[in-house]
């Protein structure tokens, strides 16, 4: 048998090197992008936790009085600060990640929907969380007897205090219905920069943008007066605690809130708990507001500033990513100088400007693949792949596209007439006229309808008749009204979003076409962008064509809804309107441009005619 013979291992360099896959220049700009937004997002919270030391230390020294109490303050604010940590990164979530709903016909079904999915749940957990910090926090700060933690009796040693459990429990459902509202106004959606500025200068308009006109301070101040109130007077405190006590978990809250349904001399009144609970609440209202409208700021302000790699970053099928790149682009060639550098170099094949308008037509194709396909994610395509591009940047002569002047675009073009011959296909004479059965059949369904209607109309009179009766009527009605209203809007919002949520990226893409294909006339030396204007201009006008398809079908589906059509049909209209002006400024700029030019290009008649549409109107 052979002795073995020892081989020479490989050197430790050569396998790491080996077993690591080597760093595409994408995945290096995707790296920046996080490390860059991770280091600003840690600096935000930073302030973040300065911001609510120093609230809760003021607010100690102005309800106390007492200056030593500062450094406890200081400490209870940690718990406070992880708190909102967790609030704000669930509400960063719905930016990085858009939240859209599937639309649902039925108002229960838009208001159900609306809130039964993780992340709204996650959200309002959040929301919950940092109320009860903050009010535990707070009424520790203040080492008031009245607002212990405990009470305890002779019966009960345990007993909670009612007071801070009041307190506690108002303040967690003040901003639950805070966040509810954020949910249903539609509150938690990025709102983009549509130009590029200071950083310093983009967090301080945010910050005072609207800042004593919101609804919430008002909100805040109703509730904070009216609640104590409620729960005293009302009878919310004796039917709430009877309920709990007697049921069958009885046995294990009464030690706790066994004499919360009980009056003595000892217990407070509303008047007692009118101002802490005024003070808590402004005080957490203060603390949230302006982390919350900084937070825009922070996380929409684009990190990218060099233009070498905004062509690379084009590629990025991440549309967080996506948002920051256009923005930096739509920046960079609004600049001649910048703008310069891409029509006059042309040391590559194909051109720097040719790789730039090819990356903006394939992510234009991809967000018109999701809107031809009604919401299916399209997969990361090439260059060879694209919906829109792939077919419109090739040069191959194709026999149905015709001059623009030849095919007469502003000539509607005819329908074919029919070959059918009807008596042909029919067997016997074609009925005049409904078989009476159904028409008595509908003529008594009409009949009974109008019947329902009128005792209806006359109940309702005899109500409106009473002052009290008309209230309560004309209340109702616009209650409904609000109701139908609301519901309308929010299934037309989710009806356009799930097939168009990234109709951002379209509109600053054109934006960038445009303005690119306006400059080529005297900056693009060697006509590169004129090459490829002829596809932009099909990718418009195909665009411009599905979004009108997509309105016709959901305009259809508002059928559905009932009461609620109207604000569907409002709400999808103003949506979808805005993404077709700006397809049809696109084209009217670039023919008042180039004017009589377009007609040396060669389109499909459907193309053609949908130019000749957009000029004449």
């Amino acid at each position: 048998m052979p002795a073995l013979q020892p081989q020479p291992l490989p050197s430790g360099g050569a396998v790491v090197a080996s077993s690591k896959p080597a760093t595409t220049p994408l995945q290096k700009i995707e790296r920046q992008y996080r490390k860059f937004l991770a280091k600003r997002y840690m600096t935000f919270m930073s302030r973040v936790a300065l911001w609510i030391a120093v609230l809760l230390s003021l607010s100690s020294i102005v309800v106390s009085g007492d200056i030593s109490k500062v450094p406890f303050a200081i400490l209870s604010s940690f718990p406070v600060s992880l708190s909102l940590a967790f609030l704000l990164r669930v509400r960063k979530t719905f930016v990085t990640q858009p939240y859209r709903p599937s639309p649902r016909p039925s108002l229960i079904g838009l208001v159900i929907s609306s809130f039964w999915n993780r992340r709204v749940i996650t959200l309002l957990l959040s929301y919950t969380v940092f109320s009860i910090t903050i009010a535990n926090v707070w009424c520790t700060l203040l080492a008031r007897e009245d607002m212990a933690l405990f009470k305890s009796t002779p019966r009960h040693p345990w007993q909670l205090n009612e007071s801070r459990f009041v307190l506690t429990a108002s303040n967690a459902c003040l901003f639950l219905v805070v966040a509810a509202r954020d949910v249903l106004n539609d509150n938690l959606k990025a709102d983009w920069p549509r130009e590029r500025r200071p950083f310093a200068q983009a967090v301080k308009i945010a910050l005072l943008d609207n800042i004593w006109g919101s609804s919430r301070i008002g909100f805040t101040f109703l509730w904070s007066i009216s609640a104590p109130f409620a729960y005293f007077w009302l009878g919310l405190r004796s039917f709430v605690w009877q309920w709990v006590n007697w049921r069958l978990w009885g046995v294990a809250v009464r030690p706790f809130v066994g004499s919360f349904a009980r009056s003595t001399s000892k217990t407070l009144g509303p008047w007692a708990l009118l101002g802490p609970m005024l003070s808590l609440n402004m005080l957490t209202l203060l603390i949230l507001q302006f982390p919350v409208k900084g937070l825009t700021a922070y996380i929409t302000q684009s990190p990218l500033s060099l233009e070498t790699y905004l062509i690379t970053a084009l590629k990025s099928q991440d549309p967080y990513y996506l948002q920051f790149t256009l923005m930096e682009l739509l920046r960079v060639i609004s600049i001649p100088r910048c703008r310069k550098i891409f029509f006059d170099d042309i040391s590559k094949s194909p051109s720097l400007i040719s790789q730039l308008c090819q990356e903006l037509l394939l992510q234009f194709g991809n967000v018109h693949h999701v809107l031809v396909s009604r919401g299916a994610t399209s997969k990361p395509q090439s260059s060879q792949s694209s919906p829109v591009a792939s077919s419109t940047i090739s040069t191959t002569a194709d026999e149905r596209k015709i001059p623009v002047r030849q095919a007469d675009i502003f000539r509607p073009l005819a329908k074919p007439k029919s070959t059918i011959n009807l008596k042909s296909v029919l067997d016997g004479p074609i009925q005049a006229s409904t078989p009476s059965p159904v028409v008595k059949l509908t003529q008594a369904g009409t009949l009974a309808i109008k019947h329902v209607e009128s005792v209806q109309d006359q109940v309702v009179g005899r109500i409106e008749g009473n002052p009290v009766g008309d209230a309560i009527v004309s209340e109702a009605k616009g209650a409904r009204k609000n109701v139908n209203e609301w519901a309308g809007k929010e299934w037309g919002r989710r009806s356009v979003r799930s097939v168009l949520g990234e109709v951002l990226v379209a509109q600053r893409v054109i934006e960038i076409l445009v303005i690119l294909s306006v400059a080529s006339i005297e900056e693009d030396t060697y006509g590169n962008v004129q090459q490829v204007l002829p596809a932009i201009l099909e990718a418009i006008v195909r665009f411009r064509e599905a979004i009108f398809a997509l309105e016709a079908q959901l305009l259809v589906q508002t059928r559905l809804l009932g009461p609620a059509q109207s604000g569907a049909v409002d709400e999808i209209k103003k949506d979808l309107h805005v993404a077709i002006s700006s397809c049809d400024k696109a084209v009217k700029r670039i023919a008042d441009i180039f004017g009589q030019s377009l007609s040396a290009f060669k389109f499909p008649p459907s193309v053609a005619y949908g130019l000749g549409e957009i000029c004449k109107g």
